[in-house]
């Protein structure tokens, strides 16, 4: 027995928006599709067709093309420029001439069935678009995930250097707009070479999942924590003064020194150094403030670690 086009959709419903001047044609169309558990809405011209799709964002748009105030195409056509998500549209036409139907397809429709149509085949092109509908969603989810996946990195699911420039440009732009203040935190963890060393790369990821955990920890949701990569972290702080930035780093670095760590039996310690840099509103560029930052790390590597240093272009201070 052949199976009947929407029987393989009917497990789930789908939304159709109809557009049809004709009460007769309105009717027909609503009873054949609401049958296969379809979620219709009707509309009886062009302007309550594009309310609809505004409003259900349907699957599937099924038009006549001539009704009283718009044609099928410039409905189509219409229902393209105002709409990003996919939506599979199928031309109802008395016409078989073969220039009209090229128009009602330039105009924006993937499909067309001439009238009268039959209801079998009605409901088979229906079923294609539907199935178009759904594999479009599967690709912009894998998308979504893909770029998702590109801005995170994959050990500590924090966001990666890609994603923090991309923000912390943004939020310097603000900064600068309505002039609120904006650090960046560069923290680097102490001798960690040497934990990789002793006690394994296995151990060393454990060490840097722990302190990404920490840092997001104790990040507030307006601002931003991340990887650069190895065991390098940033963290953009604003809306806080430089007593905010010195008591927020400090419990940072604080709360890593406890930490306390274990391979076979051994017990361990890792510190952290920060080299912190402020937005002062000269320059929007990320990338230099990030060199600033990284000089300050450097100076509290060379101090002796286990410390924060400041920008030079920030008065020294000690807690």
């Amino acid at each position: 027995m052949s199976q009947h086009p929407s029987e393989n959709l009917s497990h789930q419903t789908f939304t159709i928006v109809a557009a049809d001047d004709s009460p007769l044609y309105r009717k027909l169309l609503h009873d054949t599709l609401a049958r296969q558990k379809f979620s219709v809405f009707m509309a009886k011209d062009g302007r309550e067709a594009l309310a609809l799709v505004a409003d259900q964002r349907p699957a599937v748009l099924v038009t006549d093309w001539e009704m009283p105030d718009m044609t099928g195409p410039e409905l189509c056509a219409q229902v393209r420029r105002d709409n990003n998500s996919f939506i599979h549209i199928i031309l109802l036409t008395s016409h078989d001439e073969k220039e009209k139907v090229i128009k009602g397809l330039a105009a924006g429709a993937d499909d067309y069935l001439t009238k009268p149509f039959h209801e079998g085949e009605l409901l088979a092109r229906v079923a294609v678009g539907i199935r178009l509908a759904e594999l479009h969603g599967e690709i912009q989810a894998k998308n979504k995930l893909l770029e998702e996946m590109a801005r995170t990195d994959p050990l500590t699911a924090l966001p990666n250097r890609r994603a923090l420039a991309e923000w912390a440009s943004r939020a310097m732009c603000g900064a600068e707009r309505h002039g609120f203040t904006f650090w960046l935190v560069m923290a680097d963890l102490d001798h960690f070479k040497s934990v990789n060393d002793r006690f394994g790369h296995e151990t060393g990821d454990r060490v840097l999942q722990r302190f990404a955990e920490i840092i997001k920890l104790q990040t507030r949701s307006a601002d931003m924590c991340a990887r650069l990569g190895g065991e390098e972290f940033v963290v953009a702080v604003s809306h806080v003064d430089r007593d905010g930035i010195n008591i927020f780093v400090e419990r940072l670095r604080r709360r890593m020194e406890s930490e306390r760590f274990e391979y076979q039996g051994t017990h361990f310690k890792v510190t952290a150094s920060f080299g912190v840099a402020s937005f002062g509103g000269q320059s929007n560029d990320f990338s230099q403030l990030l060199r600033e930052a990284d000089t300050a790390l450097y100076r509290a590597k060379e101090a002796g670690r286990n410390r924060a240093e400041f920008a030079h272009n920030l008065e020294p201070q000690r807690a």
